[in-house]
This record gives C-alpha cells, sequence and structure tokens, in this order.
C-alpha cells in the first residue's frame, strides 16, 4: 500500500521574515483580502494579539509591532525552495503552493529501510530552516493534507486509522468550499462523522458533484494527476527587510545569509557559477542591478563576500532599500583543482581569485593580460585581452631589452639623460599614418632609476619607460 505524507506550513511567509531579519520583536502578517491578522509570532500572541484582529486591535494591545502585509507569491517562492532542499530526502514531491508539500514516501522506504530513519533523515531540514510546520501520514493523499492542515502530526499507518482521524475533524476541515460549509452547518452537520455516514447518493442530489469528489478523495488512495517537482537549473532567492537600509555597507549582513543559502543550493549539485546578479527594490526609485563576475566559477560564501564587500563600498543608493533579489542563472560543473605533492607551498589564492579582487577593487577593465604584435614600435607592440587567456603565440628566442613599466605617453626631458646603452633604432608606422623615427638608450635618470629614453627626429629627448 502506497503511503504518502503532507507537509502544512501555516506561517511561512512570517517565518521567512523572522529568519532572513533575525527578527526578536512582535511580528503579524496581515491579509490583504481582510485586513485582519493571519500569522503572527509567538512574541505577539504573547501581548494577546490573536488570529483575525484587525490592525487597529493588534496595535493597541501592542504598541511596537511590526505589521508586514502578506504576499502569497513570495510564500509559494518560499515553499519552492524548501521543496528543492527536501529533493534531498524524497525524490516524490508535488507542490501544493503557497503553503504545502505532498510526498509519496512508500518508495524511499527502501532507501532508508524504515519509517522513522525517513523521517530522522527528512525532520532537520525542516528545523534548520526554522519553519513551522505540521504534518500527517496516511495511505489517503487527501486526508494526509486535511488531516496535516487540522494539526495531526501523526502517523497512520492503515486506511481504518485515518478513518478514525478524519471521523473527529469538523466539516470546516475537510476541504469544502465555504458555501458548501455553510449549507451544511444550516442543516446541523458539523461534524465529519455525521457527514460521513450519510449516502453519496443523496448527498450529490442535495449539495452537488463539488462536494461528494471532495468526500471521495478524501479516501483515495490515488492522487489525481499533479506535476511532481523539478530542482531548478537555477538559483533565485529574494529577501524582504522588516526595515529598510540605508548604508551600503549594511547590507553585508542580509546578503552573506543568502549567499550561505547558494552555497548549499550549488554544493549538493556539485557546481559552481561565474557570476552572481543582485537586484535592490529601493524606496520610490527605480530598482538597482549588481552584477559581479569572478575571474573563475566559485561556490564559496567566503570568496563571493569577500569580492561583494568591495563591490559594495562603490555601490551608491539612491534610496533606501527594501528588498533584495540574488540571482545565479548559469550552473557549472565543479572541477577539483589538482594538488602537485611535490609543488611546495603556495599561496592561499589562485590566480583567477587575485584577479576576481584586483578586478572587484579597480574595475573589470582595469585589469587585464597582454599579447605581442607584430609592430617595433613600442606602444604598438602590445594588445589587451581577457586576464589568463592562454595564448599558442611563439615569441622570439632573442628579444631587446624593453622596460617593465611602459608610459601610456612619452614624458619629455628637458636635458640628455646620463646614457648607459644603446642607441637602438625604431623607425616605422607609415603604413597607418603614424609614423615614428627613435633612437632608444637605456640611461639612469636624475633620480637614479633605469630608464628606456628616445631621441627622435627632431633631437628632443623622451623617457618612455622604466626598468624594474
Amino acid at each position: 500500500m502506497m503511503l504518502w505524507l503532507y507537509l502544512y506550513f501555516p506561517a511561512l511567509f512570517l517565518n521567512t521574515l523572522e529568519r532572513d531579519n533575525d527578527n526578536q520583536s512582535p511580528l503579524i502578517v496581515l491579509s490583504r483580502a481582510t485586513g485582519n491578522v493571519c500569522q503572527a509570532n509567538q512574541q505577539a500572541q504573547e501581548h494577546g494579539i490573536r488570529f483575525g484582529n484587525d490592525l487597529g486591535t493588534a496595535s493597541a494591545l501592542c504598541h511596537a509591532l511590526n505589521v508586514v502585509d502578506y504576499d502569497e507569491e513570495k510564500e509559494a517562492e518560499r515553499v519552492q525552495q524548501l521543496a528543492s532542499l527536501i529533493y534531498q530526502v524524497n525524490a516524490d514531491i508535488i507542490v501544493h503552493a503557497p503553503d504545502g508539500l505532498m510526498m509519496k514516501v512508500s518508495p524511499m522506504l527502501a532507501l532508508y529501510g524504515s519509517l522513522e530513519a525517513y523521517w530522522d533523515a527528512l525532520r532537520p531540514v525542516l528545523v534548520e530552516q526554522q519553519v513551522q510546520f505540521h504534518f500527517a501520514f496516511s495511505p489517503y493523499p487527501e486526508a494526509a493534507k486535511q488531516l496535516a492542515i487540522s494539526g495531526a502530526d501523526c502517523v497512520f499507518l492503515t486506511e481504518e486509522n485515518t478513518r478514525t482521524a478524519l471521523a473527529l475533524l469538523s466539516v470546516r476541515q475537510l476541504g469544502f468550499s465555504a458555501a458548501h460549509v455553510t449549507q451544511l452547518e444550516r442543516m446541523g452537520i458539523r461534524q465529519a462523522q455525521q457527514l460521513l455516514d450519510l449516502p453519496l447518493a443523496s448527498l450529490g442530489q442535495r449539495f452537488g458533484k463539488p462536494l461528494t469528489a471532495q468526500i471521495r478523495r478524501l479516501t483515495d488512495t490515488q492522487l489525481a494527476h499533479a506535476a511532481t517537482f523539478t530542482p531548478p537549473a537555477y538559483f533565485l532567492q529574494s529577501l524582504e527587510l522588516l526595515h529598510d537600509i540605508e548604508n551600503s555597507q549594511t547590507l553585508c549582513f542580509p546578503l552573506q545569509r543568502m549567499l550561505r543559502e547558494m552555497e548549499a543550493f550549488l554544493q549538493v549539485r556539485e557546481a559552481v557559477v561565474p557570476s552572481i546578479t543582485l537586484y535592490f527594490a529601493q524606496r520610490d526609485h527605480d530598482e538597482k542591478t549588481l552584477t559581479i563576475t569572478a575571474a573563475a566559477p566559485e561556490s564559496a560564501t567566503s570568496r563571493w563576500m569577500t569580492l561583494l564587500q568591495l563591490y559594495l563600498e562603490k555601490l551608491k543608493l539612491d534610496a533606501p532599500v527594501m528588498h533584495i533579489r540574488l540571482h545565479a542563472d548559469t550552473l557549472l560543473p565543479k572541477q577539483s583543482p589538482t594538488q602537485d605533492l611535490f609543488a611546495g607551498k603556495r599561496g592561499q589564492l589562485t590566480p583567477a581569485e587575485l584577479i576576481s579582487l584586483m578586478q572587484a577593487k579597480a574595475g573589470e577593465h582595469s585589469v587585464y593580460g597582454v599579447s605581442l604584435k607584430n609592430d617595433h614600435r613600442p606602444e604598438h607592440a602590445f594588445h589587451r585581452q581577457t586576464p589568463l587567456m592562454k595564448s599558442d603565440q611563439q615569441l622570439p628566442e632573442h628579444l631587446p631589452a624593453r622596460p617593465s613599466l611602459l608610459h601610456m605617453t612619452p614624458r619629455p626631458l628637458m636635458s640628455r639623460p646620463a646614457l648607459l646603452t644603446g642607441p637602438e633604432r625604431i623607425s616605422g608606422g607609415w603604413w597607418d599614418r603614424m609614423p615614428v623615427q627613435r633612437d632608444y638608450f637605456v640611461a639612469r635618470n636624475t633620480r637614479g632609476q633605469l630608464c628606456w629614453v628616445f631621441r627622435n627626429a627632431q633631437g628632443e629627448w623622451f623617457e618612455h619607460g622604466l626598468f624594474c
């Protein structure tokens, strides 16, 4: 016989707000439809706030109260994230957005050996996510759902046990529409047992097929066709801030939590990402976007945080930030670094990590590699390329001495320097109408530095570079 598990999250939006903001103060969530309290944390309930209170009543009971409007879309996004995490424990998941997950348990028992071992693997995942939940195991999937929503928190291994538990519920807890519940209560039918004792044919004639179809679903071992959950091929997480953030450096605290979530997401997939994109929703201003690219794909929170801090130093906010979104859509397989036993001790940063830090500090276009061009003029003898990009270029065996530092433009000298070696004549450029005719020397300037100087056809002297 098939066994199903339903997980119900009665305050998922509230739990997410508390976790993301490390909130310890009274917090309530208001229904957009009625304006009444639909979710409240423990601190708010200790002040006497109850579900269904209006905002005025709640504010009178607690003056230091955080109030947030319910957002079904964000709660549905969170339940998708939970499904992605639980997928490592249970493969067959059906998402019941915005606050529930249905799971087929029987196939997983062959892997875990027993129901107790399965639950011992699943429960820590839920506890770690700091979510309030109710559950029910049953051979009937719809019954498991309604029993979990009613707060059963129990295992019903047989059909008889499930039917007994259903009979103890009220008609409001069986998944009927509000109109049907009203009709049943007007007839004096308030308990499930009263309803289940009546013939289905008579109920169908009186209330219509939708009610009898729901009753049949409660005792059906099969689930109507529904799409099973497929883990996303990208990472997307949103974070709603209880209090606006005005300083870009303060954004590091919530972003670090999001990066840890991303690292866990990538770790189970043995993947890395080359870049991440952050979206900051600003109060009464357009959304600000920040894209951070690493020189080599990365997954570690510590690496991304180092880059992020450098980028945030230069980020100027137009207004306080209310909401943050983190998106990484290019997942690449993780490559294990090769270790050389005889390579000796090396620095803690790989070349790619060093390039990433330099680009974050100086700007992406300020860090580049160079390769030679077939041109004798020093300022045209090379071109820029992507850092660390491999080149098949063959260098000549004998190269003339060239300075380590070449000035962007030659610097004029007031007098002839102390020459050491030379001259080396460089003449060319007629083909692109930028001709030069220079005699180059190695010299020592007035500061005692070895420099590369030249004399042009007019007899003027210039410093073009320094030897390091």
